[in-house]
């Protein structure tokens, strides 16, 4: 098959998908296909894949400014896709409305065939548009990607997708690729000034209320004291105020420690190897990329019991669901993993037994390479 495909990563750095789009792209080329991304990072394997810096200046406040670079940015890596031969683009899509859909059309209006990545079927911040959803999945899109069984159907039912061929299950791959070797756990806590034999719960990535800080601020008042918290990352359409207001309600203010940024790869990577566990305390979810991050470190994950997560994790095995909003469960939960070793043991391995064997690159871009193919191998209906 001769083909080239280009992946137009919009976020990139900005937001952790330079993983995603660099993993996948050396997956692609180890299945013969040569690959380039147009985004704003220069990832793994820079002698192999090409980069190119396209995505670099649309984080604008304006939202007409921020309009103006995205279709900018596309435009022009449409035009540089097509000079350079590109068959194919891939895109993230996060949401469906004017900015999104601007995006995936300007591809096709360059003559390339189009596949979307749909990480959220439905977007989290509310400003999804119906006819515009309609117009990018049945229109724009030549291929549709979904994480998992949950997402085909939820985006089945909601959109009316008019030929369900074009659209596959691919799992969102793991993170094997980032990790360096493990550090020695305590001089890695000495290094960050965290107590070498403390206990210690994370919870990484953009605070949003659909993520459920709250929830598990609440169950931290109903566990044990020697247990503490740490919170990584920064507020998207949220703020701090609720959350500092709880942590000085349940008088927490000893056992949580706060790092309200954007985390940068270098501490991101220690933070994992630092903690015991990863708690997910989700509302809503597609798809979640921490949860396949913690694993690829070895990290097990308490997660609520929503059904992707319940399609990586399988209870008491390779990680820990709760009831789903259940802060006591989750209290519970907490509580069981503390208190036995020989299960904290048992979840870590498994957890990274898991991505090694089923959430592969190799694997997920020889899906790719079938869907746009149009093999018959793959699964591309409801299971």
């Amino acid at each position: 098959m001769n083909k080239k495909i280009a992946i137009f990563d919009h976020v990139g750095k900005k937001a952790g998908m330079d993983y995603y789009s660099s993993s996948l792209a050396k997956g692609l080329q180890g299945q013969g296909v040569k690959t380039v991304i147009y985004s704003n990072f220069v990832g793994i394997e820079p002698d192999k894949i090409e980069y190119k810096p396209f995505y670099e200046r649309h984080s604008k406040s304006n939202p007409i400014i921020k309009l103006y670079e995205l279709g900018r940015a596309t435009f022009n890596a449409s035009l540089a896709a097509r000079k350079s031969d590109v068959n194919i683009v891939i895109l993230h899509l996060f949401s469906t409305n004017v900015v999104t859909l601007m995006m995936v059309a300007l591809p096709k209006l360059f003559g390339m065939r189009t596949a979307v990545i749909s990480h959220d079927v439905s977007s989290f911040a509310d400003n999804d548009n119906r006819l515009i959803q309609k117009l990018i999945y049945n229109v724009s899109s030549d291929f549709i990607i979904v994480h998992n069984n949950y997402s085909y159907k939820t985006l089945k039912e909601k959109t009316h997708i008019v030929d369900r061929e074009k659209m596959a299950i691919i799992k969102h791959g793991g993170y094997l690729d980032h990790i360096g070797r493990r550090p020695d756990k305590k001089k890695l806590r000495h290094h960050l000034g965290l107590e070498e034999n403390g206990k210690y719960i994370l919870f990484f990535g953009q605070i949003k209320k659909v993520k459920g800080l709250d929830i598990l601020l609440e169950a931290m008042s109903k566990i044990p004291e020697d247990i503490k918290l740490i919170i990584a990352g920064k507020p998207w359409k949220d703020d701090m105020f609720h959350y500092d207001e709880q942590i000085k309600r349940y008088c927490l203010q000893e056992r949580i420690i706060k790092k309200i940024r954007f985390i940068e790869d270098d501490e991101r990577e220690k933070l994992f190897f630092a903690v015991d566990v990863n708690v997910l305390p989700y509302r809503i979810i597609y798809q979640s990329g921490v949860l396949l991050m913690a694993m690829s470190h070895g990290v097990p994950a308490i997660a609520s019991d929503l059904l992707p997560n319940q399609e990586i994790i399988n209870d008491r095995e390779n990680g820990l669901l709760f009831r789903s909003e259940d802060p006591d469960d989750l209290a519970d939960k907490i509580t069981l993993f503390f208190q036995d070793k020989t299960l904290q043991e048992k979840l870590s391995d498994n957890a990274l037994s898991t991505i090694v064997s089923e959430y592969g690159w190799d694997e997920i871009a020889k899906s790719y390479v079938q869907l746009i193919g149009m093999s018959s191998d793959i699964c591309r209906r409801e299971k």
